[in-house]
């Protein structure tokens, strides 16, 4: 429990890896309030494939639980530390408007709502690495491969 409380007070943050592979991984710490109670200071892991890119994974390291994994729209990421976006599950915000060191990212399971606060700062180191592998708006999808997996090469 202390490791946490070190946390929260100085979040611990590790560089991004760009793989040869083309995957990008980058641990930070956030916090989460699950309906709005405490804040509880959780290690996420944000990932990006070259090969999925308009997605980002957020997987959540939940105390006493298994992790969690969300995927994300990269533009709702990046849009998200600007100004409100998102609808339906995944809404994200600058939190203090546009100047503020924090954006909340509301997480709206079928089971209720997490809050999620991550450092501004974290999240932009993070997509700048992504974007080094495939920058915003040139992402391209194999339309047919899709269509294939989705339908067992019928």
């Amino acid at each position: 429990m202390d490791q946490h409380r070190e946390h929260a007070a100085r979040p611990v943050e590790r560089a991004p890896l760009d793989g040869p592979s083309g995957i990008v991984r980058h641990d930070i710490w956030v916090w989460l309030a699950p309906a709005g109670t405490l804040r509880i200071p959780v290690r996420a892991c944000f990932a990006y494939d070259r090969t999925d890119p308009l997605a980002v994974r957020v997987s959540f390291n939940l105390p006493h639980q298994r992790q969690v994994t969300w995927v994300f729209a990269r533009d709702l990421l990046a849009d998200g530390l600007h100004f409100p976006v998102g609808a339906g599950d995944i809404r994200m915000s600058p939190d203090n408007g546009p100047a503020g060191g924090t954006a909340r990212i509301v997480l709206s399971p079928p089971s209720g709502a997490a809050l999620i606060e991550v450092r501004r700062s974290a999240v932009r180191t993070f997509l700048r690495a992504t974007e080094r592998l495939v920058p915003r708006g040139q992402e391209t999808i194999d339309i047919d491969a899709f269509l294939r997996e989705c339908l067992g090469d019928a």
